[in-house]
């Protein structure tokens, strides 16, 4: 764990770059004994949350750390706008496609771990980086948790048999859900397909991702939303397809012993569950969306 521990006096430069940039203030300039000048870092109160501000914007290098790796410096980290346009990078967002139709084929393990690798560096709130990943490609737990997801749907079926009894006991936005004839029909539909070896679930695909993380605030899920889509960006330019399995995740979400299972701790919960694999088909083109409704107050 990263931990800031001084600042070398000898190549420091003054700047006070570092004082400006640290949220809560725990570099200042004072005066030694001899009445000259130097920054100096005193967190007695432990309020540094380990963002690397400091360290990323020192001109000298001078800030003295220990617990974590040498900050990464490359050609253009100073104006990351200049590595990839607007309009590329655009591409790549209206390029990204969900994908449930996969070869049979392997994920390198070398793959997934640079999926993992650009997940770790999505920002979290206060820099908690709190959020753990289980990587399962073992076919046949991928085929058992899929299984009991259907399976936890399946039960839908026998609640529809008294779904007019049910009526008056559930929230008004499920009420026409419950009682329509297109979720009857979606049940059979999808356990026709499912006996007949179809995975409703992961799509067959040769990697899941799970993540997980403690359940300190609603901040959990909005962290967990944007690792996924670093991770999402990120498999697609390794030639990879992804999707976003909601279905896992709500099992997850509610099933404390299958959670248990895989060895997510108590204190924490699901809040994404990702398959990776090699797409079977590429898209022609980017479909378009539907018009922002934005409100502008100038």
């Amino acid at each position: 764990m990263l931990k800031i521990q001084n600042v070398n006096t000898e190549i420091c430069i003054k700047c006070k770059k570092c004082i400006d940039i640290c949220l809560v203030k725990l570099f200042s300039l004072e005066k030694d004994e001899k009445g000259n000048k130097k920054i100096v870092f005193s967190d007695p109160y432990k309020f540094c949350f380990r963002c690397g501000h400091c360290l990323s914007i020192c001109p000298t290098n001078a800030i003295e750390y220990t617990g974590a790796e040498k900050p990464l410096e490359f050609d253009g980290i100073k104006n990351p706008e200049k590595i990839i346009a607007f309009e590329d990078l655009f591409k790549v967002i209206r390029s990204r496609r969900t994908h449930r139709c996969f070869l049979d084929k392997e994920v390198e393990k070398e793959k997934i771990e640079k999926v993992l690798e650009a997940m770790r560096y999505a920002p979290t709130a206060s820099n908690r980086q709190r959020q753990s990943f289980i990587v399962i490609t073992n076919k046949e737990i991928i085929a058992e948790f899929s299984s009991r997801i259907m399976n936890f749907f399946f039960k839908l079926e026998s609640l529809l048999k008294i779904r007019f009894l049910l009526y008056p006991f559930v929230p008004k936005g499920v009420r026409r859900r419950l009682m329509s004839k297109k979720t009857k029909f979606q049940l059979e539909s999808y356990r026709k397909r499912t006996l007949e070896g179809e995975d409703l679930v992961f799509y067959h695909a040769p990697c899941v991702i799970v993540l997980h993380a403690p359940s300190y605030s609603q901040m959990s899920a909005s962290d967990g939303g944007i690792a996924l889509t670093h991770g999402m960006f990120a498999a697609q330019s390794l030639g990879l397809g992804t999707a976003w399995i909601g279905f896992a995740q709500e099992y997850l979400w509610r099933n404390k012993r299958y959670r248990k299972k895989l060895g997510i701790p108590d204190r924490n919960n699901c809040y994404g569950v990702l398959i990776l694999g090699y797409p079977k088909y590429h898209f022609e083109r980017a479909p378009s969306r539907r018009e922002l409704k934005v409100k502008w107050i100038e």
